[in-house]
């Protein structure tokens, strides 16, 4: 595996992963990634304002192997930005901690990337229910593979929203800038990731809260849609 230290790295490919919490699950993650892929990619794991020991402990267990960024407890969308800011890789890929790889996807995907300008991959298609003419074709946000030119035309996803929907906000704004539709995304082959589904989130104490105010802030810009 390729040892990467500091604030940025000079691989084609950087995984960028938000822990809030749960470090086990950040290690098994990173783990499973190199058991599967060996080098040819670099990690940032951003730490959302974690515990000391959550910290310690990723640290620790990962040792040099990654690129470690913190930032004060700020939520996923601002740790995805600033996962993006503290590489240069030309293709990002942004996975949860509670996402475990089972067969090899990465470098498969990261080429799926490069076929077409614009082109996202993920590992899962959602609906969008808010919207007033729901949206088949989304991916869901715990896997979300793009170009670094995609993200800079686009834009940075909106940290107004800081746990829920800003996902979904940035692939509508990618659809009106690209003009693109369902069939532009590309899925990773099935079986070959296994997401836990939002464990960090779900220990939240102000999750309720946090819903409630990123849903309004959601259907403000798109409610009408």
């Amino acid at each position: 595996m390729n040892a990467k230290t500091g604030h940025s790295n000079d691989s084609d490919i950087s995984v960028i992963i938000p822990q809030y919490g749960n470090w086990e699950q950040t290690v098994a993650c990173c783990s499973a990634l190199w058991r599967h892929h060996g080098d040819g990619f670099s990690i940032v794991v951003v730490d959302d304002g974690s515990p000391a020991k959550d910290r310690e402990m990723s640290k620790r267990y990962l040792q040099s192997n990654i690129c470690w960024v913190e930032q004060p407890h700020s939520g996923i969308t601002a740790a995805w930005n600033l996962g993006v800011r503290s590489c240069r890789s030309r293709l990002i890929v942004l996975l949860n901690n509670d996402a475990v790889t089972l067969t090899p996807w990465l470098h498969w995907s990261c080429e799926r990337l490069l076929e077409s300008p614009g082109k996202l991959m993920g590992a899962q298609l959602r609906r969008e229910r808010l919207l007033s003419q729901p949206d088949n074709g989304l991916l869901a946000g715990w896997c979300l593979c793009f170009e670094r030119a995609t993200y800079e035309r686009v834009g940075p996803f909106d940290e107004a929203m800081r746990l829920y929907w800003s996902d979904t906000d940035w692939q509508l704004r990618w659809k009106q800038e690209f003009g693109k539709d369902a069939d532009d995304f590309g899925l990773i082959p099935a079986g070959s990731l296994r997401h836990a589904g939002h464990v960090s989130t779900r220990r939240l104490g102000e999750r309720s809260t946090r819903w409630r105010e990123d849903r309004a802030m959601f259907l403000k810009k798109w409610g009408n849609r």
